[in-house]
């Protein structure tokens, strides 16, 4: 049973197929004044509603998204450099580079060779 095309769509009285009528109603605005239509419009502006509000919640998110991905970003970036500006000061304070500093600004420091005794007041 194969139907031909002409037979699955359906003609009017006028000769027109049921498509093309659809798509003439919607394009002149008579089937928003159609009394099918009248009653449903109610549910219609529901729908668009909630697909206005369903774009506008999506962007949303998705820009909260995107910040948030920025924001991770900068965060291990700012953790190297921590990291980096840790080692560098540890390097810094060790003693024997402390040593060698004063050497080269020909500075007479000397290491104690007693240690230090703590004082305490009453």
């Amino acid at each position: 049973m194969i139907m031909k095309e002409n037979d699955s769509i359906q003609k009017n009285k006028n000769g027109e197929s049921d498509i093309s009528k659809i798509l003439k109603d919607i394009m002149s605005g008579k089937i928003f004044v159609s009394t099918n239509i009248q009653k449903h419009l109610r549910y219609i502006f529901f729908v668009f509603f909630l697909a206005v509000f369903y774009i506008g919640y999506r962007y949303t998110v998705e820009n909260t998204v995107r910040e948030s991905k920025k924001l991770d970003d900068d965060i291990k970036l700012l953790r190297t450099e921590y990291i980096y500006q840790s080692s560098q000061l540890m390097e810094e304070g060790r003693k024997s580079n402390i040593i060698k500093k004063l050497q080269n600004k020909n500075l007479t420091l000397k290491e104690p060779e007693k240690p230090f005794r703590r004082i305490n007041t009453k």
